[in-house]
């Protein structure tokens, strides 16, 4: 219905937003990421995604693209909805959500509120075939990051993120093959084998 609204910010709450535009106040649910990066009277330009349901209808907001379309691949994977992609994106960035699933890291993506393992494993199963590996492969290494692979299974955890893109057992050992994974990240490996292959 919405593509995206402008407007100033007349309102703060925990899980939602007011966004006034054209003298009438949009409800918007975001991610409480998203909301503490907006300030009080300052305008804005808020991604959208108006979902109906049978008791309700409900905008969602996002500050960028990359967040709704996370939000509508979560909400599209079985037993999740709305709420439960709101809450996995207030808890892990789209690029950290993205990293789990790629490294089948059922862990980080089960820290979200209301998510639990199975739910988890669902999200990576549905969405593996959905991430942009070239996408992540451009991002620049992130600091302090939720994943680490020395916490995840270390060189085998590294060979299954690589198999789940798709590359042969063979391919994996062979990227991986002579770089020194000891005080290097999730998101560092994944890079520097991809390059290799």
């Amino acid at each position: 219905m919405f593509s995206y609204l402008i407007g100033e910010v007349k309102i703060l709450r925990e899980d939602y937003i007011v966004l006034e535009t054209n003298n009438i106040g949009y409800k918007i649910f975001m991610s409480q990421k998203n909301i503490s990066t907006l300030i009080k009277n300052n305008t804005y330009k808020i991604y959208t995604e108006f979902v109906v349901r049978d008791d309700a209808v409900l905008l969602y907001g996002f500050e960028n693209f990359d967040d709704l379309e996370m939000f509508l691949n979560l909400k599209q994977v079985s037993g999740i909805g709305p709420k439960a992609a709101l809450s996995i994106l207030s808890t892990l960035t789209v690029y950290e959500i993205e990293l789990a699933i790629i490294g089948n890291d059922i862990n980080t993506i089960s820290k979200a509120p209301g998510i639990g393992k199975k739910s988890a494993s669902r999200i990576i199963l549905e969405l593996s075939d959905k991430i942009d590996i070239e996408k992540i492969n451009n991002i620049p290494t992130i600091s302090n990051p939720k994943v680490n692979i020395q916490n995840s299974g270390d060189y085998e955890f590294a060979i299954e993120a690589l198999m789940n893109l798709g590359y042969t057992k063979m391919d994996a050992e062979n990227s991986l093959k002579g770089l020194n994974i000891e005080n290097m990240d999730l998101s560092d490996i994944v890079k520097a084998a991809l390059k290799r292959m």
